[in-house]
């Protein structure tokens, strides 16, 4: 019995090496499997750090992930190797413009069910504002900010990935971390990207 859990685990090991390696296009990228203090799972991330090896890392700040009682720090976790960066930044509360002024303000607008934001190709960031209503607050909000460098930088493909992040990351945040009322109801699948009427 003992010999054959020692296979098993043995077996296992051997998968994900060969997954990280996958994911890095057969360079070594030692990752954790989760990072932001246990806030993200690192497969959700890795897709934007397709060709990195070394050791992947996350840096937090401002009391991350927060909560619907802390302090208004927007708190930060950065997740990077020697040159690629991911970061996501959070406001609470947050209390956007509507959205028929972002769409008329901005050149590209962003939205998962009830939540909308905008992007901005210069930044690489994906902005989004997810109602997160409290008592006495109901028309706050759970503002996301969520940026990659291949983004940034113009990397074919980079795009998607990082709709398909956000998407992630705010239903994990609304839902898990500080389980905003409704946010059950956000969909699963990417940001959807539309042009508005803007410049900005």
């Amino acid at each position: 019995m003992l010999a054959l859990s020692g296979v098993l685990v043995l077996s296992l090991a051997a998968v994900t090496v060969v997954w990280w390696n996958w994911l890095g296009d057969e360079h070594e990228l030692s990752a954790p499997e989760r990072v932001c203090r246990d806030t993200f799972s690192t497969a959700s991330i890795l897709p934007l750090f397709r060709g990195a090896e070394g050791d992947l890392r996350s840096e937090v700040m401002d009391g991350w992930p927060g909560g619907l009682n802390s302090p208004n720090l927007a708190p930060v976790c950065e997740v990077y190797t020697d040159r690629l960066t991911v970061g996501f930044r959070i406001s609470y509360p947050g209390y956007p413009e509507k959205l028929r002024e972002v769409r008329k303000e901005r050149k590209h607008i962003t939205e998962l069910g009830s939540a909308y934001g905008s992007y901005s190709e210069t930044d690489g960031t994906i902005i989004l504002d997810v109602p997160c209503p409290a008592p006495g607050e109901p028309d706050a909000t759970l503002a996301l900010n969520v940026g990659a460098s291949p983004v940034r930088q113009g990397e074919k493909g980079s795009l998607p990935k990082l709709a398909d992040l956000t998407g992630y990351a705010a239903r994990t945040l609304a839902q898990k971390v500080y389980k905003c009322k409704g946010a059950e109801k956000l969909p699963e699948g990417p940001v959807h990207i539309k042009k508005g009427e803007g410049t900005r």
